[in-house]
């Protein structure tokens, strides 16, 4: 059965540009109001585009690092359209990190990426989570993350094997690489928030999922890629209105639909919504772990 999103209030960080703008449109689409935070001014020029479906929108230049900046939104986006049911945290920063990087450029990756994609994620839904408590009517979470923690092929033992995938038939190692250090660490934390958050919020029908985004054509990855990517790379590429398809349909599952789930939308993947998936622990018995084993300090 899907849900409607009509009339509902939606916030969407990140969305001057690539996956966040095309998240935020689809919001309007599905005829939810639309209030959209970025560090870049060109967010002011989004209202035009979301009212043209119909929908009330509002925009804030600012940053989703920074606590007064979080709260004024937040309570601005309360005045304005009464309440908010759905936080889609998208804002997010990207750039390379290298382990012999000197301290300076280490500490501001750290500020940068640290800061907008887990502080970020962290101070909106914290801001958000009263009001939706508040309201008592539920309400959706939406976290993003990256598939460099939950690829497609991990865990070993859910790997489709598609004849599309790019890594053959052993499925993609988990991380990054050696140039993603602190991004990586950044997204991981929002699997964190993001079960931790499913668990507490269950009760008061507060879905909170996370969509573990593979290599997407945007803004973002072609500044971080820059003239190093192919064309024939860039044609395996995700588009961000693929990705808002996605997310629509999952918040359309309504509150009986999943939560705490991480969703992997991965080059090579179809990237539309799968059937939801019975949650996998990894025992000793399915890795082959001999408990009786010891290693030598």
């Amino acid at each position: 059965m899907s849900v409607s999103l009509k009339g509902r209030t939606a916030i969407v960080t990140g969305a001057a540009v690539g996956i966040g703008n095309a998240y935020a449109k689809a919001m309007a689409r599905e005829g939810c109001n639309v209030a959209v935070i970025d560090l870049r001014p060109e967010i002011m020029d989004l209202t035009k585009d979301l009212e043209a479906h119909g929908v009330k929108a509002m925009a804030v230049v600012g940053d989703v690092s920074q606590p007064a900046t979080v709260r004024k939104f937040v309570d601005d986006v309360i005045a304005r359209f009464g309440g908010v049911d759905i936080l889609i945290n998208n804002a997010g920063q990207c750039s390379v990190s290298l382990v012999d990087d000197d301290l300076d450029k280490s500490l501001a990756d750290y500020e940068s990426m640290v800061g907008t994609n887990l502080r970020g994620e962290y101070l909106m839904g914290r801001a958000v989570i009263p009001q939706m408590l508040k309201q008592g009517r539920g309400g959706e979470i939406v976290n993003i993350g990256t598939d460099h923690g939950v690829t497609c092929g991990s865990p070993r033992e859910i790997c489709p094997h598609l004849s599309t995938c790019t890594w053959g038939d052993a499925p993609r190692p988990t991380g990054g690489g050696t140039v993603m250090d602190i991004y990586d660490a950044s997204k991981y934390g929002t699997y964190a928030l993001t079960f931790a958050w499913a668990k507490a919020l269950r009760p008061h029908n507060i879905r909170v999922n996370c969509m573990c985004m593979g290599a997407t054509d945007s803004w973002m990855i072609r500044n971080f890629f820059g003239e190093r990517a192919t064309p024939e790379e860039v044609a395996t590429w995700m588009t961000a209105e693929d990705s808002a398809q996605v997310v629509v349909d999952i918040l359309r599952e309504g509150p009986k639909g999943r939560t705490g789930e991480t969703i992997n939308l991965c080059v090579g993947r179809p990237c539309k919504k799968e059937p939801e998936r019975e949650p996998i622990y990894v025992t000793p018995e399915s890795i082959g772990y001999d408990q009786r084993e010891t290693v030598d300090a």
